[in-house]
């Protein structure tokens, strides 16, 4: 016994340690009196299989309709609360903050097997360094550069539907996924990487689009749920047979095949400032002073091959779909871009209002990436847009929180891994931000462009220049002459990776109505 008492001794004093920095952390951070939805969660999933199981960020909406703009929820397999912040200026700060507050480790490794190690998985210094030598690719000067090839493209798409209308007796339905997938493919390869994809038609553009369907249809699966939330848990799972996770994406395997062959045609040339020709370029001026490898600028051109393009087609086939279901705004819309007859050029889309409204609000309901995550690195303060009371009856008028805070069954289970015992998560939904009635009114889940012709509208704020300029003058193009109807069709908003229609649980599925339009 006289042996036995100075272990039991440490072991006690281990244990009121341990209960005391657990108690130390909660009185230091507000994340454990926040609200919380009144749905229960499951033991083992907590609320996350709920948020997959429904609509792109439908959870979200409900339960910030239930509880306010800021909550937690439980994540999956013991981690800690995750917080949910739809409040605008929690959201703005935690992106301002780019050192406190990471991407997700849960979220890095699934970028890796979809897109490899470019712009997307980077973080710190190596992201701000990419983000800096591709800005050229971005500046005014070149998204009026490319204003030519992009809409070469946008009148062969036009004309490919105006055929295929034609020889269907005047109309017909059809999916629209995979044409406009194909045309943003093809204006990124022109603009980017001198790379033609031949509207679609090419084997590599084939390729492309039927390897990326597979990876969406993976998403759309309980593995597909699954492999992140395991990969976080156990990383060492990832050597398992499970199809999520067993190998690389079929995209990126494909993207960069095409990207070593696009590397090879570039070398004789870095000079442009297309995101090839700054990529080499980087390799070149920094080689052995932290510039690019091979194998990153490899990553960054399967990135961009697929991100690139299927980004803006995501937020475009439901803008689309939005018109169609609305066809005064359409009508109203397609009466502007008629007014310039068929002379429509880079400075008269900028001059078009409704079409500048009807884009915005395309890109505010549909985001192409609904949601992010993010942890924190250090202990914050965290502003609030206006206070919110807590679930002990207090009102909250900042959230602090301790870098890794979390709760007690992550504590346990942070000591069986190499992972830090505290980790604090939060989900930033874009798609439910940009619906939050407090900034958008009671009708913000409704279609209105004309809420952007009101002064001192509030922009989305991950919209790019190049993106909206491609945007505006594929949508131009194409409702100055095709009309677009509903087929009445159900159609989910889902996330895998990126913003996708589903249709009877098939992903890359959004069947419209299409026919000539009146000329005026």
């Amino acid at each position: 016994m006289l042996s036995f008492a100075p272990s039991f001794a440490v072991l006690l004093s281990t244990v009121a340690l341990a209960v005391l920095a657990r108690y130390v952390l909660r009185k230091k951070s507000d994340v454990s009196a926040l609200p919380s939805p009144a749905s229960k969660a499951s033991w083992i999933w907590g609320h996350e299989l709920e948020v997959f199981e429904h609509q792109a960020c439908e959870m979200y909406n409900r339960w910030t309709s239930e509880v306010g703009p800021l909550f937690k929820i439980k994540a999956a397999f013991f981690h800690g609360d995750v917080v949910v912040a739809v409040d605008n200026a929690a959201a703005g700060h935690i992106f301002s903050q780019s050192e406190r507050y990471v991407k997700a480790p849960m979220f890095r490794p699934i970028v890796v097997k979809l897109l490899g190690k470019g712009l997307v998985w980077a973080e710190g210094e190596e992201h701000r360094h990419q983000r800096r030598l591709l800005a050229p690719a971005f500046s005014p000067e070149s998204v009026r550069g490319m204003a030519d090839d992009v809409w070469e493209c946008a009148e062969k798409f036009e004309s490919k539907l105006t055929n295929q209308i034609l020889s269907h007796g005047g109309s017909m339905t059809i999916n629209i996924v995979p044409h406009t997938s194909a045309c943003t493919l093809d204006i990124l390869g022109r603009t980017a990487f001198g790379h033609d994809f031949n509207m679609g038609d090419s084997t590599e553009a084939r390729e492309i689009s039927a390897s990326w369907h597979k990876d969406v249809t993976m998403g759309l699966t309980f593995s597909g749920f699954l492999a992140p939330i395991l990969l976080y848990t156990f990383p060492w799972i990832a050597k398992l047979p499970i199809p999520a996770m067993r190998e690389d994406g079929v995209t990126k395997v494909i993207a960069k095949k095409l990207a070593s062959r696009i590397l090879e045609k570039g070398l004789l040339t870095d000079k442009g400032k297309d995101i090839l020709s700054l990529l080499m370029k980087d390799s070149r001026d920094m080689k052995g002073e932290n510039g690019l490898t091979n194998a990153q600028i490899l990553d960054n051109i399967a990135t961009f091959i697929m991100v690139g393009h299927e980004t803006t087609a995501g937020s475009l086939n439901f803008t689309l779909l939005d018109l169609a279901r609305n066809p005064e705004a359409q009508d109203r819309l397609r009466q502007e871009i008629q007014t310039f007859g068929q002379e429509l050029d880079y400075d008269s889309v900028q001059k078009l209002e409704y079409l500048d409204a009807v884009v915005r609000e395309g890109l505010r309901l549909h985001p192409a990436a609904p949601r992010t995550e993010r942890v924190a690195l250090q202990d914050d303060v965290i502003p609030l847009s206006k206070p919110i009371r807590t679930s002990d009856g207090k009102t909250l008028t900042s959230l602090h929180v301790k870098a890794g805070q979390a709760s007690d069954s992550s504590f346990i289970c942070g000591r069986c891994s190499d992972k830090p015992a505290y980790l604090q998560v939060f989900h930033i939904p874009f798609a439910t931000i940009n619906v939050n009635p407090d900034v958008w009114g009671p009708d913000g889940r409704e279609f209105k462009p004309e809420r952007w012709l009101t002064p001192g509208a509030l922009p989305p704020s991950s919209d790019l220049p190049r993106a909206i300029v491609e945007f505006k003058v594929i949508l131009a193009t194409l409702i100055r002459s095709i009309q677009f109807r509903d087929t009445t069709a159900s159609i989910r908003q889902v996330i895998s990776p990126t913003l996708q229609p589903v249709v009877d649980g098939k992903g890359g599925l959004l069947p419209l109505h299409i026919s000539l339009a009146q000329q005026a």
